[in-house]
């Protein structure tokens, strides 16, 4: 199975978590394209992943808050219509839950369907159980 990681933002236990989740992905036999947004970057099709984790760390306490180049980055991705999705943060002291609703309204914009999401507490136990999502 094709898919993909989109993630934005500045966290040590982020970036943890993306190179232990791939590397769980990879060993079981998928394939998996790492995608950190940035300024400037424009090649966004996902047409060809069956497949995508969206994630980011909580920045804001109350507004939930996502990062501007994550939400310019979805905003401009063709083929995330009907896309299995999962949705997934970085928690902190505060606006945990408003950040996950913001970043699944705004895959849900885009048309792909939120099948899961999940505050990364853990990073050994919630990657493997994100991971083991992929069918």
């Amino acid at each position: 199975m094709r898919a993909t990681l989109i993630y934005a933002g500045e966290s040590k236990k982020l970036e943890l978590f993306v190179k232990k989740i791939s590397s769980i992905i990879e060993r079981k036999g998928n394939e998996l394209k790492v995608i950190k947004t940035e300024r400037g970057i424009v090649n966004c099709n996902l047409l060809p992943y069956e497949f995508v984790f969206v994630g980011c760390p909580v920045s804001s306490m109350f507004k939930g808050k996502l990062p501007s180049e994550l939400i310019d980055y979805i905003k401009r991705c063709a083929g995330l219509e009907r896309k299995k999705t999962i949705a997934f943060i970085i928690p902190w002291f505060m606006g945990n839950d408003k950040t996950l609703k913001n970043l699944m309204s705004l895959l849900e914009s885009k048309g792909s369907f939120v099948i899961d999401f999940k505050q990364i507490r853990n990073i050994d136990k919630d990657s493997e159980l994100l991971a083991s999502r992929l069918k």
